[in-house]
């Protein structure tokens, strides 16, 4: 599939076949296609929270400095850009994550072997660290 429809309709960044999204909020912990973890590690999503601002800034600053030189009346200018604000809060919020996770896919590719957790390999209960028995 390619890489832009793939992004379009929220595909894995690694497979290409696996939903993200399993509602409108509620991300996937993992593809349900090929099992890779979206979350690398604690704090991941951050990024995704900065190509929100950016998305926001694409649409928001060009719309802004039309309606400014148009000379539109403020009544009316802020309840616009609020209007936009509230109707892209959620595609924000989905195509931020999204792309966050092609760009980093793109930047450090995964390898099949990270679907599995090294947790699954160590069999350490706390009476094996107990080291005075």
């Amino acid at each position: 599939m390619n890489g832009l429809v793939a992004i379009l309709r929220r595909r894995c960044s690694h497979c290409r076949e696996g939903n993200i999204f399993q509602g409108l909020w509620r991300m996937n912990e993992t593809c349900p296609a090929c099992g890779i973890r979206f979350e690398r590690e604690q704090g991941y999503w951050m990024v995704s929270v900065f190509l929100g601002y950016v998305l926001y800034g694409v649409v928001l600053i060009p719309l802004t400095l039309a309606l400014y030189f148009k000379q539109v009346p403020a009544s009316i200018s802020f309840p616009v850009v609020g209007i936009i604000v509230a109707v892209m809060a959620l595609p924000v919020f989905i195509y931020a994550r999204v792309i966050w996770l092609y760009l980093d896919e793109l930047l450090d590719p995964r390898e099949d072997i990270e679907t599995v957790i090294p947790q699954d390999f160590l069999d350490v209960g706390s009476d094996s660290l107990d080291s005075n028995k």
